[in-house]
């Protein structure tokens, strides 16, 4: 079973997203999208039983409104192109989506919401999301009841891992916030209504991150591979 990260270099971290699927599954096939052109993503997806949208750099804020505080942003526009055609085709296909940090922000502005440019300058909050000195934060978070991430990690407030200085502001009517921090900045969202969409769940902590006995880590990686495994049964060919 053929499982993209939507983005996978730069940086060691990266490693940690294949090696806490591969603990959730062993036998599935880790494809690095951003080894191939964007000629080719489209044929590679279309053997993919789902995708992870990692984390990363801040999304152009001129996507969502806000040209003006590009000078607070560190982008990089060719992945901002790349990760918003992904994003189409993954959705034309109703590929299973799980999305991390960036990959949170960068789905809900590409789907019409807005982010929270610099959460210290733009809010009020007392609670530290970046990251100190490369070591993550450390908040609880306020989890809704009934939410398909409630019934995934099944508690209503834990304390998760914390590195970002952006977050969503905004959601588009067919999303709806399935977690909050305690200064109400949105934590994770899914569909508003699930009935005709396949898989999508975006958290903005990194469960690839914490020890794997966290309620907030294995058991989401665990839930996306079933779902994939579901996809990969209804919708690809065997091989």
């Amino acid at each position: 079973m053929n499982i993209a990260l939507s983005f996978s270099t730069g940086s060691e971290s990266y490693s940690n997203y294949s090696t806490w699927l591969n603990e959730a599954h062993p036998d599935i096939n880790i494809i690095h999208l951003d080894k191939y052109s964007i000629e080719d993503i489209e044929h590679i997806l279309k053997t993919c039983s789902g995708i992870v949208f990692t984390g990363g750099s801040d999304i152009n804020p001129s996507f969502y409104g806000q040209i003006d505080r590009l000078k607070d942003c560190t982008v990089d526009d060719i992945r901002d192109a790349r990760e918003m055609k992904i994003f189409e085709i993954c959705m034309s296909f109703h590929i299973p989506i799980l999305a991390i940090c960036r990959g949170e922000q960068i789905i809900n502005v590409f789907s019409g919401g807005t982010l929270i440019v610099d959460i210290p300058s733009d809010t009020q909050s007392h609670i530290e999301h970046r990251s100190v000195q490369g070591i993550d934060s450390i908040h609880e978070i306020l989890i809704q009841p009934g939410s398909l991430l409630s019934k995934i990690v099944k508690t209503d407030s834990i304390q998760v891992n914390s590195s970002h200085h952006q977050a969503v502001q905004q959601l588009p009517p067919m999303f709806t916030a399935s977690a909050h921090s305690e200064d109400d900045i949105i934590e994770a969202f899914e569909w508003a209504d699930p009935n005709g969409n396949s898989f999508l769940l975006a958290v903005q902590w990194h469960p690839e991150r914490l020890d794997y006995s966290h309620p907030c880590s294995l058991s989401i990686a665990s839930h996306f591979l079933m779902e994939a495994e579901s996809y990969s049964m209804l919708f690809l060919p065997l091989s």
